[in-house]
């Protein structure tokens, strides 16, 4: 009875490795047809606290076919000895070489101690009564008895792994890795034992009023851990220290059925990560183009208000105050031929100085001209500064212009970003047949899981391909029972990153986009939330900067009878040249030319005549009053003409006045849109593509180091390795020995170590049949 559980225990662990090792390989050398299959199984005992104290490993190579093979297999040639017979081997470089004839089916059996490192340690530790006792102490005697098992994968090493940074680099990252292994622990506890808890192990009677305890292990992160800690606690009477077996393979978790649904989710996390990631990239990018062309408009007000600033104070400073002077003297010099006329014998004596000061009136009307003229050149920086406002504000057509980069980041941000978001959402979250997300696709992988493991009837289910599940039998090896709960559980774990049902959010609700993120939010939460916020609150503010830079900018949108900025300038320009037009042409028309007369009607023309008039009365006293009278006519109309010039020149600084206050405010209030562009970069699309790396970083991470894990268990794997070209496989079977006070024959473990191998063989050849 003993040598058949023992089989059975073992063929347990056998079976998986071997029908998921591979197919066979032909054999690189002989003559014919020949597949060679190599197993090892090791067998280790340990002392009830889980010391080494020996092991064996047992190879078998197992051919099929027709023909010869010369066949070298790595081996331990410590007490190397023949299973099939008494015959001696050859061996090389610790490889036994022998050329074998096959014709069907030929097994070669060996035997030799085990004198490798153990790829797994365990520490087994006793508490009877909360005191912790060594094994033998438990013996005899009664209580509560705790038994805690430590068992740890020690083939882990740091070495780097690499991995996809969402930016289209490649990052590298130190990682922790191992062999991955599975595994399972099982110890029966007699009768005597009861009340017998455990929170990790299944618990089973043994058909002789025992207890049997089963503990899975999962030794390989991320989807497990290198360490697996578990235990039991029993009220014993007439204590002993049960048996333990643990038993273990190597696996690749890519490739193994139990777990490549896991890593397959570690990759689909990464790569939404990366897409994450080029996503909040292109919408920096957007914001950043906005923060420049902001500053170039600020730039420019900068210009136009300096140039405001100085025609106002020319026209308050020089203009204005000369205008006024000259009507002063006009009117000094209406009252002064008033009173010539009615003196005129005395304005005889200073008709002299009369006609001099005239000549003085008419040089300061030639100075005044020329200022005056000037004002248009200096109007022509306004009117540049102006166009380049207006250049660089630009169109929502024209390249590389402030409107074209608002509306390229609108339609990014407030269309393209919420749309692209809202995808990658439904790929997350999307109950639907024909396409559901990925959440949903979790849910049928764990509900095939459970089918798997319960069994279900045949039946219409979306979860199967053509929507019909076959009739499923359950599952009912242990070992594959507690793979697929551990299995489902680390899928159940893995959807709930994904999404909430009960938590999806809605982009179009104020109260959801507009609160702040939540604080662990699913992987779908956060792709909505990013969805509302860039959809209902970026991209209307975005629509108001665009319009308020232009109200042509989006027609049907923005209010027309409100100008943009683009307009406001149009009509300042429009404004400045009618400012500067109206002041030179009224200015200069009133001052006249150098060759102007009466007949002309300007100040000069009529200071000419004042100068004509002068002069004849010098040359004639007959003709003074007469003249007299004519330089006072023309005296009034140059007071007339000085007073409106005044008039002008002091609405036109006025105007100017007004003009660079307002420049200066548009020019206090730019700052504020270089400003606003740089916080939406620094505190929302940086953020995004920040979010998004680290997203790629946790998954890319967690699937390189599976990724890993697979390329050491097919190149570390086996103890020794299989004979080239050959299909090799290896087992580890840990005998923990119990404490009854009577010891542990040679003899028992013999028994246990020839039916471990029995097994091993007879399922090498089940598996090998499968395969072919």
């Amino acid at each position: 009875m003993h040598r058949t559980t023992t089989a059975a225990a073992a063929a347990l662990v056998l079976v998986p490795l071997l029908v998921t090792a591979g197919s066979p390989a032909l054999a690189t050398q002989g003559d014919g047809d020949v597949v060679v299959t190599n197993t090892e199984s090791v067998q280790a005992q340990l002392s009830a606290t889980g010391a080494f104290q020996g092991a064996r490993v047992y190879e078998q190579l197992a051919l099929t076919g027709h023909g010869s093979a010369t066949v070298e297999n790595p081996v331990s040639t410590k007490g190397l000895r023949n299973l099939d017979g008494f015959g001696g081997f050859e061996v090389v470089d610790g490889r036994t070489v022998a050329t074998l004839d096959v014709d069907g089916e030929r097994r070669e059996r060996t035997v030799s101690t085990y004198d490798q490192e153990l790829p797994l340690t365990v520490d087994v530790v006793y508490e009877l009564d909360g005191e912790r006792v060594q094994p033998g102490a438990v013996v005899g005697r009664s209580g509560t008895l705790e038994v805690r098992y430590t068992v740890t994968n020690t083939t882990g090493r740091t070495q780097d792994v690499t991995y996809d940074d969402g930016t289209g680099a490649t990052a590298t990252a130190s990682a922790e890795t191992v062999v991955p292994m599975i595994g399972q622990l099982v110890t029966v506890l007699p009768s005597s034992f009861t009340d017998v808890r455990s929170d990790e192990a299944g618990l089973a009677g043994d058909g002789r009023g025992g207890t049997r305890l089963q503990f899975q292990m999962t030794l390989f992160p991320p989807i497990g851990s290198a360490t697996a800690e578990f235990g039991w606690t029993a009220q014993v009477r007439d204590g002993v220290v049960p048996p333990a077996t643990l038993t273990a393979m190597p696996v690749s978790p890519l490739d193994h059925p139990s777990f490549k649904g896991g890593a397959g989710s570690y990759q689909a996390g990464a790569d939404k990560g990366v897409a994450l990631t080029q996503a909040g990239l292109q919408l920096d990018d957007g914001v950043l183009q906005l923060h420049d062309g902001a500053a170039q408009l600020l730039a420019g007000l900068l210009l136009l208000r300096d140039g405001a600033t100085e025609l106002s104070a020319g026209l308050n400073d020089e203009a204005a105050p000369g205008a006024d002077q000259l009507a002063d003297g006009a009117r000094q010099l209406d009252d002064g031929l008033a009173q010539a006329q009615a003196k005129a014998p005395q304005l005889l004596d200073g008709l002299a100085q009369v006609d001099a000061g005239l000549a003085q009136v008419d040089a300061g009307l030639s100075t005044m001209y020329g200022s005056v003229g000037a004002l248009p050149t200096r109007a022509e920086e306004l009117h540049d500064g102006i166009a380049r406002l207006r250049a660089g504000i630009g169109s929502t057509t024209t390249p590389d212009t402030l409107l074209a980069g608002v509306d390229q980041l609108r339609q990014q941000v407030g269309v393209a970003a919420p749309s692209a978001l809202a995808s990658m959402a439904k790929g997350v979250y999307n109950v639907s047949a024909t396409e559901p997300g990925a959440y949903q696709k979790l849910g049928c992988a764990i509900a095939v899981v459970g089918h798997v493991r319960d069994g279900a009837a045949a039946g219409a289910d979306p979860c199967y391909p053509g929507g019909a599940r076959p009739p499923l039998a359950p599952t009912l090896d242990p070992v594959k029972l507690v793979v697929l709960d551990a299995l489902a559980t680390q899928l159940e774990a893995g959807r709930a990153r994904l999404a909430n049902p009960a938590a999806l959010g809605d982009p179009t609700s104020p109260a959801f986009y507009g609160a702040p993120p939540a604080a662990d939010p699913t992987l779908q939460q956060g792709l909505t939330y990013l969805q509302g916020r860039l959809a209902n609150i970026a991209n209307p503010g975005l629509v108001k900067v665009e319009c308020g830079l232009s109200s042509a900018a989006l027609p049907g949108v923005c209010d027309a009878a409100r100008p943009g900025l683009l307009e406001g300038l149009a009509q300042v320009d429009a404004g400045v040249t009618t400012l500067v037009s109206g002041v030179v042409g009224a200015v200069q028309g009133a001052v006249g030319d150098a060759d102007d007369t009466k007949a002309d009607g300007t100040l000069r023309g009529g200071i000419h005549a004042l100068q004509d008039g002068t002069s004849r009365l010098s040359a004639g006293g007959d003709t003074l009053v007469s003249g007299l009278s004519r330089l006072g006519a023309g005296a009034t109309r140059l007071e007339d003409g000085a007073s409106e010039l005044a008039a002008g020149l002091t609405r036109a600084a006025d105007g100017s006045t007004q003009l660079a206050d307002g420049l200066q405010t548009a020019a206090d209030g730019a700052p504020a849109l270089v400003d606003g562009a740089e916080r939406l970069s620094v505190e929302g699309t940086s953020q995004l593509a920040a979010t998004g790396q680290g997203t790629a970083a946790d998954f890319g991470i967690g699937y390189a180091v599976l990724a890993a894990g697979a390329e050491r268990a097919q190149t570390e794997g086996m103890a020794y390795g299989a004979p080239e070209g050959a299909a090799g496989t290896t087992a580890y079977s840990l005998q923990i020995a119990g404490a009854d006070g009577s010891g542990v024959g040679s003899v028992g473990r013999l028994v246990a170590a020839l039916a471990l191998f029995a097994g091993a063989v007879g399922l090498g050849t089940l598996a090998r049949r499968r395969l072919t």
